[in-house]
């Protein structure tokens, strides 16, 4: 067990970038960037304890990535420096594409101890609930507010009743029956922004940007997987998906799913660029009976040309990859020649021996 959590530094922060320890906390590594005016572009919805180092290693992607993508897309990771696990370590960094190595690597190629991640401009944020009387309402008005470029946004998250009814410290300003909005709005959007939810039939319930409004915990954290652990504390017997429907912006595939598995599948998705484009992921809520019929759910979506990132696998390429990545599979030969790190998590390595 490595335990990297005293590796917290913020080594520095300059326009655009930050050179971090793998032990910094994402809101830690916020604090800092903010006092020039930049921010962490992206982080998943445990920002207050997840490090950037596990974020790079285990994350895909999050709040955030409705503007700059996923963890993968070029640009998003800098650079990043590890030490090998050879008879004789190294301390070797990676540059430019090279990152991909051990981007999302979960740990099985290169211990990191040091990460050159890109900044944003930072902006004052609202956290805003709307709600929509119907599902379909609500993810088109996802769709829509993500496409609508002049405003600027970090958040679009749309949750279909009952999962609203999950988050108790939001109860106030989520009315029984209706679907939910989830959002985080740049402040100088909110004008605008209130125009697009008039014209779609929206109804603001709770928006941190007027004084009026009692704050409640960051909407951040009712979202993602986040929106799976609420839902799970009520009920334990509940599990999830992780899904991603190639681009339509009358999100047909997004509808049939709706319609086809009713209260079994409950729709979850969170709007993310994929490709350049706007396209929903769905963390959908799935009311357990068996394994089989798990698989079956699984089969049912991939037949009808949804994206499986099956969370029930501890195999890397079982999961999201789908297949297996030669550059990460043979830099782990450079870099640990004994197969030390992450043993039995790497099919590829598992494959090759």
């Amino acid at each position: 067990m490595l335990d990297l959590s005293k590796m917290n530094a913020v080594r520095w922060v300059k326009p655009g970038q930050a050179w971090v320890e793998p032990g910094a906390k994402l809101s830690a590594i916020d604090r800092v960037a903010r006092q020039s005016g930049w921010e962490i572009r992206m982080y998943p919805s445990t920002y207050r304890t997840a490090t950037i180092g596990g974020f790079i290693a285990g994350g895909s992607g999050g709040i955030g990535s409705i503007t700059y993508g996923q963890l993968r897309d070029r640009g998003n990771l800098n650079a990043a420096r590890v030490v090998t696990l050879e008879d004789t370590p190294r301390v070797i960094e990676l540059r430019g594409d090279d990152v991909q190595k051990v981007n999302h690597a979960y740990g099985t190629n290169g211990i990191i101890t040091a990460l050159e991640i890109p900044l944003g401009p930072a902006y004052p944020w609202a956290d805003v609930i709307v709600v929509f009387d119907d599902f379909m309402t609500a993810a088109r008005f996802g769709q829509v507010l993500g496409e609508s470029d002049g405003l600027v946004k970090k958040l679009i998250s749309i949750n279909a009743w009952p999962i609203p009814g999950y988050f108790a410290a939001l109860k106030p300003y989520l009315p029984a029956g209706k679907s939910a909005a989830l959002l985080m709005i740049a402040e100088p959007s909110l004008e605008l922004f209130r125009e697009l939810v008039r014209e779609m039939g929206g109804t603001i319930t709770y928006n941190t940007a007027e004084a009026e409004t009692s704050k409640a915990a960051p909407l951040a954290e009712f979202t993602w997987n986040h929106t799976t652990l609420h839902a799970r504390s009520v009920d334990p017997s509940l599990t999830y998906l992780q899904t991603l429907f190639h681009y339509d912006a009358d999100l047909k595939l997004v509808q049939h799913f709706y319609e086809y598995f009713g209260d079994e599948v409950l729709m979850h998705l969170e709007f993310l660029r994929f490709g350049g484009k706007v396209c929903p992921a769905a963390l959908q809520i799935v009311r357990y009976t068996t394994e089989d019929r798990l698989n079956e759910i699984i089969r049912y979506h991939e037949d009808k040309g949804a994206l499986i990132a099956n969370p029930h696998t501890y195999i890397l390429e079982d999961g999201g990859m789908k297949q297996v990545d030669m550059v990460q599979v043979n830099f782990k030969a450079e870099v640990d020649p004994y197969g030390l790190l992450n043993p039995g998590k790497m099919r590829g390595w598992m494959e090759r021996q």
